[in-house]
């Protein structure tokens, strides 16, 4: 082994790794309290941290309660729009069209080409006024949850030779009603209305659940207010029915304009 030279410094061993040994013992050595208090201190910083950057705030976006209040009015909205498409819808109901004949009489008049005529007659006059009418088939698939601010189903009475039908119209409420009060106010004002157009006699009919026309009150929406009107006889009262379908058809639209004064409180 060769010797040293006054170059070569010669190193002990604890200066190989850079620190004397009295170094080494002053050094405090890591314990596992030490680590926790390390882990605790860091948590605290991020729990910090976290509290002051608000993601909401950052991103811009709404809490919980701001949703919720939101949802809210956009309901109310939704409620307030679907309420104000069916101020001015009026429904109009052409008994038997589309299903069957219903009365027939001996020269071959039918019910049903009687119902529709009056019924277009007072679609078009009530659209001349600006209210949309739909007008239905007796069964219809648009009738299910119909909503609208009146609905009048038009038929026709009887038209048989013998025994002679009495002279008249009738009109029929369901017992069903989610609002009488209301449904009570269209029956009246539609009946009063008719009468005065037609001078025909009139007579009230609360409809039980076998009346053939029942299935209308209870596929409209719950809150429409309906009635029946059954315009007079096919025989009896032909003459008006047929000749002045006109005045037939007026005098159901001055009931349902009274009705409608009524509910926007007009004709208080």
């Amino acid at each position: 082994m060769e010797n040293p030279t006054p170059e070569d410094p010669i190193l002990h061993p604890e200066e190989e790794f850079g620190e004397t040994q009295e170094e080494v013992q002053d050094k405090p050595s890591y314990t596992v309290m030490s680590g926790i208090q390390t882990v605790l201190s860091i948590a605290l910083v991020m729990a910090t941290l976290l509290t002051l950057w608000n993601p909401r705030k950052f991103l811009g976006t709404p809490n919980l309660s701001a949703l919720i209040r939101a949802e809210s009015a956009q309901n109310i909205l939704e409620e307030n729009s679907a309420a104000e498409s069916t101020i001015d819808h009026i429904g109009i109901l052409a008994g038997h069209w589309q299903d069957d004949p219903g009365e027939v009489c001996a020269d071959g008049l039918t019910e049903m080409d009687v119902n529709l005529n009056t019924a277009n007659r007072i679609a078009q006059l009530l659209t001349e006024m600006g209210y949309q009418v739909d007008i239905f088939p007796e069964f219809d698939l648009a009738l299910l949850n119909y909503h609208s601010a009146a609905f009048v189903a038009v038929y026709s009475g009887s038209c048989a030779d013998s025994p002679l039908p009495p002279s008249g119209f009738k009109v029929g409420t369901s017992l069903t009603a989610q609002n009488p009060e209301i449904v009570n106010n269209l029956a009246i004002c539609v009946s009063e209305a008719y009468q005065e157009k037609t001078r025909l006699p009139f007579r009230y009919e609360v409809l039980n659940p076998d009346h053939p026309s029942y299935h209308i009150f209870r596929d409209i929406h719950i809150e429409t207010p309906a009635i029946l009107i059954e315009t007079g006889s096919l025989k009896t009262d032909r003459t008006i029915l047929t000749n002045q379908a006109e005045t037939v058809a007026e005098g159901i639209v001055s009931g349902i304009l009274c009705f409608l004064d009524l509910q926007s409180g007009d004709g208080q």
